[in-house]
């Protein structure tokens, strides 16, 4: 169920990791939309072995970046680092996706951002406009939710749901 594509370049010695999962907005349970979104914000804030602190260390030691966002169909993780640093790079990549931690404090800090981003989407009229049409469009489909949530479904996600939502998407 995996695909792996690759192409090479001479033109830098750098590499770039992209793992897209079926794990986005789409898949939020009814009543917890925004949980895609809260998740894609605490996945790399801290794995069994590592913490937040750690994670940003050996990003920064290496000069690599990695970042996660949840779309309407997919969450991506994506890093990269130069190809000295690859296998160690990697590791970090799938540590962040097969283990994370899902700390308590972390989760609260990224759901306040979260919350933040949603009512500035509320303060934009273009992301509101885009809400309306797709709630009009798809009335009882999962594209007519907002992929963020809501502030009061963002609210009610709690780390159990988190670590739920990881263990159906993740396997």
């Amino acid at each position: 169920g995996i695909v792996v594509v690759a192409k090479e370049t001479n033109t830098t010695p750098s590499v770039t990791i992209l793992v897209g999962l079926r794990a986005g907005a789409y898949y939020d349970p009814g009543g917890a939309e925004g949980t895609a979104a809260l998740l894609a914000r605490v996945l790399d804030r801290g794995t069994e072995t590592r913490t937040a602190a750690d994670i940003a260390d050996e990003l920064d030691g290496r000069g690599a970046s990695l970042s996660v966002i949840a779309g309407r169909h997919q969450l991506t993780v994506s890093a990269t680092c130069l190809a000295e640093d690859f296998e160690a790079i990697f590791e970090l990549v799938a540590e962040v996706i097969c283990r994370p931690r899902f700390d308590e404090a972390e989760v609260e800090t990224r759901r306040a951002e979260l919350i933040t981003a949603i009512l500035q989407d509320e303060d934009d009229p273009g992301a509101v406009a885009v809400d309306v049409l797709m709630g009009r469009l798809y009335p009882t489909h999962p594209y007519g939710r907002r992929p963020r949530g809501t502030t009061a479904t963002v609210r009610g996600i709690t780390r159990a749901d988190l670590v739920t939502f990881h263990r159906s998407w993740f396997g």
